[in-house]
C-alpha cells in the first residue's frame, strides 16, 4: 500500500472467506450482505463481518504524485484488499474523528459547513467510495458528531462546558453539547451534505454521539431544564447550581438521587434527540438510507448503572438506527473476551429485537487474542464481528485476522497449554521511600534461602543501581540457580523521560548487570512505564522477553501477546504480564493481612489455570517480601502452586520461552 494513504479504516467486511477460497487481490471471495457469524459458504461460525477504516490522512500523498486529484493506484489497491478477504461493506471516514492529523471536526469531502482537510476539496474521498463499490464493497459513511474542535472553536457557546470537583464550570474546546440546538442542527447539515456529496455511500454511522463524562455538558440550557424537571427551585428557594450536580453523585438523600437520576435521564435524551435529528436530515435526502451508531459499551445493559456516556441503549434503540455497533476494544479497556460477551447479550436484551446489534473489536490483536475473543463471543448472541484499526490496513494485518478467523472456525476452541508457568518475580530496587539505604543484602538471601528449602526457581529483575551496590547478593542469587532480569538502572520513571533518557536507562541497567558477569535475558519497567522507543531498545539489544504489563485474572485479561518494533525494524519481543495485586498492592494499597493476600494470589493462579493462559507471573519486592508475614504468604503460595498438576515453577525466562511455544502456533504466518 502507498506510503501517505491512510492511518486508518473503518471498514466492515461481510463473512469472512474459507480458506480454501481466500482469493488474491483482484478476485474476491464474496459474501452475502448483513452476514452475522455463521460463516461464508456455509462454513463454520464466527467469521467476522467487517473492518473498519480510519481515513483521515487518504490520500495526502497522492501515490501519482499529482498535486491533485484520486490516488487511484493507492485506492484501487487498499479496495483490493478488502475484497480480497471477503469484505462486504467499508466504513469511510467523512469527518476527522480526534485531533492527530487534522483538528477533530474537519471535512473530507467539498463543503462551506465546516473547514475540509488539506487536498480534500476537490472530492478525491469520492474516489475511495468508487474504488470500493466497482469491487462490490458497500461503502458507508463514518462521522463523529459531538468530538469537533472546528465548530467549538468558531462556535464558543456550542462548547460543553465540565463540572469541575469545586463545582464550577470550565469550557471544553474539542467537545460540543447537544442541548444547544444549532450544535445539533449544524452536525445534522453536515451529515446531509456528507450523502449528497458522495451518493455511493450505501448508508451513515455517527460515532462520538456522547458525552465526555458524567459531568459534561452542564450548560445553561441543560441546568434550566434539570431545575424544571426536578422543581428544585421551588423547593430550595434558588436556582440549581453546578455545584449541585456535583453533590448530587455522591449524595445519600432522596432529594440528591433523584436529583442525579433525572440529571442523566435529560442528558441521554439529548442524545437520542440528536440521533434522531441527523438520521431525519440523512433521510430527506436519501431517503431509506440507513443510519447507525457506533457506541461504548459501558451502558449496555442498565444505562443507570454507567451514564458517562449518556448512550441509553434502551432510548437509542427507538430512534430509528439500522444497527448499534459496540465498540467492545476489550484490551484497551482492561476488561476480558468474557466481557465482550456479556456486554453484547445486555445490549441484546436491552433493545429487544428492536434494533440489530454488532461488535466491533480492536483489529491489533494477535491471532491467539483474537481467537480468545471468538471463543468467547461463541456463547453470545449472534451478532456481526467488525474490525478497528487505528493505523493503515495492510495486506498482513488483514492476513493475521483471517488466520485467527478461519482457524476459529475450522478448529473451534484453542486446545490448552500442556501447562502453566508459573513465576516468582522478584523486583530487586530501592524501597518505596524510596531508600537503597533501606535495602539490605540479607533481603535477598532470606529469599534465596526460602526458595532454596522449597526447590524452585525465581526471577530476580533488579535495578543496575542496586546490584552495583550490593553485587554479593545478586551474584549469590544467580550462583543459587535463579534468573536476574533487569528492571531499569535507578528505578525510574520511564515513560516520563525524554527519549533519550529512556534509552540511557535501560541500556545503563544492562551494561551494570552484564558488569557483573551476568547474562540479562528480560526486562521489566518500574511501575509497568514502558514506551515503544524504550521497547525497540529491549528488542535491539536482543532481549527475550517484557514484563511490562500487569492485570487482574479475576476481571480482565492482558495475554501473553508479540510486540512488534515501534519503528518497523527487524525483531519482536514476547510482552509476558505479571498478575496483580502484587505485595505492594494488597498490603498498601488494599490494606489487606499477609494471610489475606496470600489467598488473594491463590484465587488468581486458580483463575489463571482454570483459563487456559499458559503463564502466571507473581511479582514481589526483596524489601517487602522478606518481611516474616509476607515471607510465610510467599511459602503458602507456594506449597499451592506445587500442588497444582497443571503448574510448574520456573524463571520467568523459561515461561517466556513456553508462552513463544504456544503463541507460535498461532503467530506464524
Amino acid at each position: 500500500m502507498a506510503a501517505g494513504l491512510l492511518a486508518t479504516f473503518l471498514v466492515t467486511a461481510g463473512r469472512m472467506a474459507p480458506a480454501s477460497s481466500l482469493a488474491p487481490a483482484g478476485q474476491p471471495a464474496r459474501a452475502a450482505a448483513g452476514a452475522d457469524r455463521t460463516g461464508a459458504e456455509g462454513a463454520g461460525a464466527d467469521a467476522p463481518s467487517g473492518y473498519v477504516i480510519r481515513t483521515a490522512p487518504l490520500l495526502d500523498t497522492p501515490a501519482t504524485g499529482a498535486p491533485s486529484g484520486p490516488a487511484r493506484g493507492s485506492v484501487d489497491e487498499l479496495a483490493g484488499l478488502l475484497a480480497a478477504r471477503g469484505a462486504d461493506r467499508a466504513w469511510v471516514q467523512v469527518k476527522q474523528d480526534e485531533n492527530e492529523e487534522h483538528p477533530s471536526g474537519t471535512l473530507f469531502f467539498p463543503s462551506a459547513l465546516a473547514p475540509v482537510a488539506p487536498g480534500y476539496a476537490d472530492g478525491r474521498l469520492s474516489g475511495l467510495v468508487d474504488a470500493l463499490t466497482a469491487r462490490g464493497v458497500r461503502p458507508i459513511g463514518w462521522m463523529p458528531v459531538l468530538h469537533d474542535a472546528r465548530a467549538a472553536a468558531a462556535h464558543p457557546q456550542w462548547s460543553s462546558q465540565r463540572i469541575t470537583e469545586t463545582g464550577t464550570l470550565e469550557r471544553d474546546p474539542n467537545w460540543l453539547c447537544p442541548f444547544e440546538p444549532a450544535v445539533r442542527a449544524h452536525q445534522a447539515s453536515i451529515a446531509a451534505e456528507a450523502v449528497r456529496t458522495l451518493p455511493g455511500l450505501r448508508g451513515l454511522y455517527l460515532d462520538f454521539v456522547r458525552y465526555d463524562d458524567d459531568f459534561s455538558c452542564a450548560s445553561p440550557a441543560a441546568l434550566a431544564e434539570l431545575d424544571r424537571r426536578t422543581g428544585w427551585r421551588r423547593t430550595t428557594g434558588v436556582p440549581l447550581s453546578p455545584a449541585d450536580v456535583r453533590r448530587a453523585a455522591s449524595a445519600s438523600g432522596a432529594t440528591g438521587r433523584t436529583l442525579w437520576r433525572q440529571w442523566h435521564q435529560l442528558r441521554a435524551e439529548q442524545i437520542s434527540a440528536t440521533v434522531t435529528e441527523i438520521r431525519s436530515a440523512v433521510q430527506a435526502v436519501r431517503p431509506g438510507l440507513p443510519v447507525g451508531a457506533f457506541v461504548l459499551p459501558f451502558s449496555a445493559g442498565d444505562y443507570l448503572r454507567n451514564t458517562q456516556s449518556g448512550q441509553d441503549l434502551d432510548a437509542l434503540a427507538g430512534t430509528g438506527l439500522a444497527e448499534i455497533a459496540l465498540m467492545a476494544y476489550w484490551d484497551d479497556w482492561d476488561q476480558s473476551p468474557a466481557w465482550v460477551a456479556e456486554r453484547l447479550r445486555s445490549a441484546t436484551d436491552q433493545v429487544a429485537g428492536r434494533v440489530p446489534v454488532s461488535v466491533v473489536l480492536d483489529g491489533d490483536m494477535g491471532v491467539r487474542s483474537t481467537r480468545l475473543t471468538l471463543e468467547a463471543l461463541d456463547g453470545a448472541p449472534s451478532a456481526a464481528v467488525s474490525w478497528f484499526l487505528f493505523d493503515p490496513w495492510t495486506e498482513p494485518d488483514l492476513s493475521r485476522l483471517a488466520r485467527a478467523v478461519v482457524g476459529h472456525r475450522r478448529e473451534g476452541p484453542m486446545p490448552r497449554p500442556d501447562r502453566v508457568s508459573v513465576v516468582i518475580r522478584i523486583d530487586t530496587e530501592p524501597d518505596d521511600t524510596p531508600s537503597y539505604a533501606a535495602v539490605r543484602p540479607e533481603m535477598i538471601d532470606t529469599l534465596v534461602d526460602l526458595f532454596a528449602r522449597k526447590g524452585v526457581p525465581a526471577t530476580f529483575l533488579t535495578v543496575g543501581r542496586l546490584a552495583e551496590l550490593q553485587p554479593d547478593a545478586v551474584r549469590r542469587a544467580a550462583a543459587a540457580g535463579h534468573e536476574i532480569g533487569s528492571h531499569s538502572y535507578d528505578h525510574e520513571q520511564i515513560d516520563s523521560l525524554p527519549v533519550p533518557e529512556q534509552l540511557v536507562s535501560v541500556n545503563r541497567g544492562l551494561s551494570s548487570l552484564r558488569a557483573l558477569g551476568l547474562s540479562v535475558h528480560g526486562f521489566g519497567a518500574p511501575r509497568n512505564s514502558i514506551t515503544p522507543q524504550a521497547r525497540d531498545a529491549l528488542i535491539a539489544a536482543g532481549l527475550e522477553y517484557d514484563g511490562s504489563a500487569a492485570y487482574d485474572p479475576l476481571t480482565s485479561l492482558i495475554d501473553v501477546r508479540y510486540a512488534e518494533r515501534s519503528d518497523r525494524g527487524p525483531g519482536r519481543i514476547v510482552v509476558v504480564p505479571f498478575v496483580i495485586p502484587n505485595d505492594w498492592d494488597a498490603r498498601v494499597v488494599e490494606g489487606l493481612s499477609a494471610d489475606e493476600m496470600a489467598t488473594a494470589w491463590i484465587e488468581r493462579l486458580d483463575a489463571v489455570v482454570a483459563s487456559g493462559e499458559p503463564v502466571f507471573v507473581l511479582d514481589v519486592h526483596q524489601w517487602s517480601a522478606s518481611r516474616p508475614d509476607d515471607l510465610a504468604a510467599l511459602s503458602r503460595f507456594i506449597d499451592h502452586a506445587q500442588a497444582c498438576r497443571t503448574c510448574r515453577i520456573e524463571t520467568l525466562r523459561d515461561a517466556a520461552a513456553h508462552a513463544r511455544s504456544v503463541l507460535d502456533r498461532y503467530e506464524t504466518p
